[in-house]
Formats: structure tokens, sequence, C-alpha cells
């Protein structure tokens, strides 16, 4: 039987001994892995994020949730993987304003893919802010719904060189999307703080407190 993966939540991060496990078992496995009680949410959003980079190839993989704001529709990371760093880091939300062509790319297409972030007016936009901070040259986000309804996206991004997607790449993250959608939702409700910064400080307690919402752009 295979052991489960021990790690231990730190202030600014995960610290993970992988000894005597694969390293990238499939999504099957790492749901199972909950479902046992093996691991716990914040695990299981490690090694799923640990999946989707090495599934992809990008070089940071993250979750972010829509998080109705008072300023705003927020994507809210609460879970990214960086394997330059072989660890989960924290990433800045990103606010979009009424009329967003991302969000309105990402409900009506189902993802936002672009070679050259700065180039494409949907991932020029409201992002453009934090691409530059951050390096990302390309970009692949996928939505996660339940139901019809959208409550966040899939993030790959690649650092230094640009990244043509492919056919393969993008279908890989569609599937991960679909088939986690659901143990995410439950994953959420039940135990991730959308507050910012709450998933990483281990003195907050891990609740929701504010309710991913569902997106419902006007028509064009």
């Amino acid at each position: 039987m295979t052991e489960p993966l021990e790690q231990v939540l730190q202030r600014g991060g995960f610290a993970a001994d992988n000894s005597g496990m694969p390293e990238h078992p499939d999504l099957q496995v790492i749901s199972g892995r909950l479902e046992r009680g093996e691991i716990d949410s914040a695990q299981y959003l490690e090694q799923l994020m640990r999946f989707v980079a090495a599934e992809t190839g990008c070089a940071r993989a993250g979750l972010r949730l829509l998080i109705d704001t008072g300023e705003g529709r927020v994507l809210r990371c609460v879970a990214m993987f960086d394997s330059t760093l072989d660890r989960m880091v924290t990433a800045a939300d990103i606010l979009h304003p009424a009329g967003s062509l991302y969000l309105e790319r990402l409900r009506r297409d189902g993802n936002v893919s672009a070679a050259q972030v700065l180039a494409d007016p949907a991932s020029a936009g409201p992002l453009r802010e934090y691409l530059a901070a951050h390096g990302v040259v390309s970009l692949m986000d996928m939505s996660f719904s339940v139901n019809g309804v959208l409550f966040g996206a899939f993030t790959c991004e690649q650092v230094g060189a640009a990244t043509e997607w492919g056919q393969r790449q993008l279908q890989a993250l569609r599937k991960i999307a679909s088939r986690a959608s659901l143990t995410l939702m439950h994953v959420v409700n039940a135990s991730v703080d959308t507050a910012p910064g709450a998933l990483w400080e281990t003195s907050t307690p891990n609740r929701l407190t504010t309710m991913p919402m569902p997106l419902d752009l006007p028509p064009a």
C-alpha cells in the first residue's frame, strides 16, 4: 500500500517528505487519499497543484477562486505551486472590473490561453501588473465549474521563454478541472479560508469566510 504524503503546514508554504511515494501520483490516487483521511485539505491542494504542473509542464500551477468583493470581482489564489522552487508560494489577488475580457473569455470558451501574455487583450488587461511582477510570459487558465457555474480557474504560468500551449496540455488541464471540480468544492466549502493570505497563516483557522459567486456577465 502506498504510504501517505507527510506534510507539515508552515508559515509561507509547505514542507513535504516524498519518500516512498510516486513523484507524481495521479488524480484518482490524490483524491483517494483525501477521502480516506490520509491527507488534509492543504495537503490535497499541494498534491493537486504538483500534479497539474507535472501534467502541463508549467513553471507555476495554481487554483484561483472567483470572489465578489466591495471593489469588484477578484480571482483569489488559494493554492500555488512553483516548480522552480519546489514548494507552495503565495500569489496576489487579481481584481477584474466590470466587462473584464478575461472573465468573459473564461466563461465563454472555458479557458484563456496565451503564448505572449502582454500581447493578448484578455491577459494584458487586469492581469498585466501581476504578470509583469512575476515574470510570466505565457499562461493557460482553465475554468473551474460545478453544475455550469463558474467558481474560478486552474492557472498554469510559464516564465522565461514563451510557451506555445499544445492541445495535449490544454486537454490535460481540461480533464483535471473536470474531474477535480466536485472534490474541490467540498474542500473549499469545508476548509479553505478565502481571506487574503489565510491559507498560509498557521494562526488563521481554515474556514470559508467568503463564498465564491457565480459569474453572471451581461450579454455582449
